[in-house]
């Protein structure tokens, strides 16, 4: 009897209860306030990604570093910069005794805040320019926080302008005067905006007349601080990349003519580029012209040469020394030891493009300065049979008058309707030959003190009328790119850090819009 179980409670069934299905097993079911253990692979990918939203925020967030960091400041107006500078007036009084220690520090950022201002000085074509300054509060420091970016063919063009109306101006003098210097005395106070210069006029701008017609694809934009800044030639307000029509770069590459080289055959500069120079160079050579340096390799004896007057191989001597164009053109040919050489391309193919002086000349035609070939210097002379008689036999090649083969005259060649050349084709194909920049249509902007404007000059012969200072002058600039060329390296990436921003951040330095001129 005690093997037989109790018998069931009062109420029991043996059906399963209603809140589980039929067939479930009864341990699917968890008690009321339990977990079930996480999977570890979910808890890793959570903790990943828990840290990278960290380290998100921590590198997009605002940093907060070096003291009191002001998110958004306004711009104070101009008279307060002013107001600041006239309050300073003498510093040895009393009351700026407590700022010695300011000054003092400003003077390591003096040579930054004087290079800011030379660059953003307006040039011959503005009157004026307002700037963006940045400011200590007590006056100790004062910065340009702005860096001139410019269109190169722009400004290339805007210069060209400015050397034909300064050659005027050198008989003229219309615009330049003499100054004093130094202009102040050390101890002679600021002048004061408002009662020296708020009143006062600039001066009128130095611009050429262009003519509406034949500029107008720059009319009315060329002289302006920053132009094209508001139509689709530039990319918008940070003023990074920019792109020309056809008519705008061949009205700009026609008016940059005066400082450009009209140089287009490359065949010009053999014996007279950087690889040459740099062959020049290592083997202690000068090319006609060209720089002098030091001798690269000081290691070199005539005496200790492959052959000489008492070893040569069959005792012939040639004494007449090898040109020096020779041993730089081929320098493994004639030299003994050729050390940190460099091949130069020996010929480019033959050029046959001459630009057209004339605008109203077709944009297809004969330039006279291309001989002509007369047929008179290459037909044959004194001879009785001609070459086709001697082959097919006399009078077997031509045909009857009546049997000539004539096209019908409604035949007419491809593209007969079509126009051979446009207005356009003349720039076109003058632009394809254009220097650098105008061989171009879009590019990114870059600082105007970067723009090379006549750097070409000294990388072509120099001729022999100049003076012998303006030679001279021409070497040592030509000196000085080869030995930045040979110097170049590539630049490290490093953490790009701005003073402007680091000093905006502070409380001590608000900012403001100023004119310079």
């Amino acid at each position: 009897m005690s093997s037989i179980p109790p018998p069931p409670p009062p109420g029991w069934s043996s059906s399963a209860p209603p809140s589980l299905p039929l067939g479930a097993p009864p341990a699917s079911a968890a008690p009321p306030g339990y977990r079930p253990p996480a999977d570890p692979q979910v808890a890793k990918f959570a903790q990943k990604k828990k840290e990278w939203l960290r380290s998100q925020r921590n590198r997009f967030g605002e940093k907060r570093k070096g003291g009191f960091v002001e998110t958004q400041k306004a711009d104070m107006p101009p008279a307060h910069l002013r107001k600041i500078v006239k309050d300073i007036g003498d510093v040895s009084q009393k009351k700026f005794s407590s700022d010695k220690r300011s000054y003092l520090g400003a003077l390591k950022f003096m040579p930054h805040a004087v290079m800011k201002l030379l660059e953003n000085m307006p040039m011959p074509w503005e009157s004026a320019r307002e700037v963006k300054v940045l400011y200590h509060v007590n006056g100790c420091l004062t910065l340009v926080n702005e860096t001139p970016r410019v269109i190169e063919p722009v400004f290339h063009a805007q210069w060209a302008t400015m050397w034909v109306c300064m050659r005027r101006e050198k008989s003229d003098r219309r615009h330049f005067k003499r100054m004093r210097f130094p202009p102040f005395d050390d101890e002679e106070p600021p002048l004061s905006w408002s009662e020296n210069i708020e009143d006062v006029e600039p001066l009128e701008p130095i611009q050429m007349e262009l003519d509406d017609t034949e500029d107008g694809a720059v009319y009315e934009w060329f002289y302006e601080n920053r132009p094209l800044l508001d139509t689709p030639h530039v990319n918008g307000p940070s003023y990074k990349e920019w792109n020309l029509s056809l008519p705008q770069m061949a009205t700009l590459y026609r008016l940059s003519h005066q400082l450009l080289s009209d140089l287009v055959d490359k065949n010009y500069f053999h014996m007279f580029d950087l690889n040459s120079f740099l062959t020049a160079k290592a083997l202690n050579l000068a090319v006609p012209g060209g720089p002098r340096f030091e001798p690269l390799y000081k290691d070199v004896d005539p005496n200790d040469e492959d052959f000489g007057e008492f070893n040569a191989i069959d005792r012939i001597i040639f004494r007449a020394p090898i040109r020096t164009e020779y041993r730089v053109a081929f320098p493994f040919l004639y030299n003994s030891l050729p050390r940190s050489v460099k091949l130069s391309w020996y010929s480019h193919p033959q050029v046959v493009y001459i630009r057209a002086e004339d605008p109203s000349l077709p944009a297809f035609y004969f330039d006279p300065a291309i001989n002509p070939i007369s047929s008179r210097s290459v037909a044959p002379q004194n001879i009785t049979v001609s070459h086709e008689d001697e082959i097919f036999g006399h009078g077997s090649n031509e045909e009857p008058e009546d049997d000539a083969f004539e096209l019908p005259a409604e035949v007419e060649p491809f593209f007969a309707d079509e126009e051979v050349y446009t207005d356009d084709t003349t720039s076109a194909i003058a632009l394809w030959w254009a220097p650098f920049p105008f061989d171009r249509r879009s590019g990114r902007m870059v600082r105007a003190q970067d723009v090379p404007l006549v750097k070409q000059w000294y990388l072509e012969h120099v001729s022999r009328e100049q003076p012998v200072k303006v030679r001279v002058s021409y070497q040592k600039l030509l000196k000085t790119f080869v030995l930045n060329e040979l110097h170049k390296r590539k630049p490290k990436s490093q953490n790009k850090q701005s003073l402007m921003k680091s000093l905006k951040q502070t409380k001590f330095f608000p900012a403001n819009k100023h004119r310079l001129g």
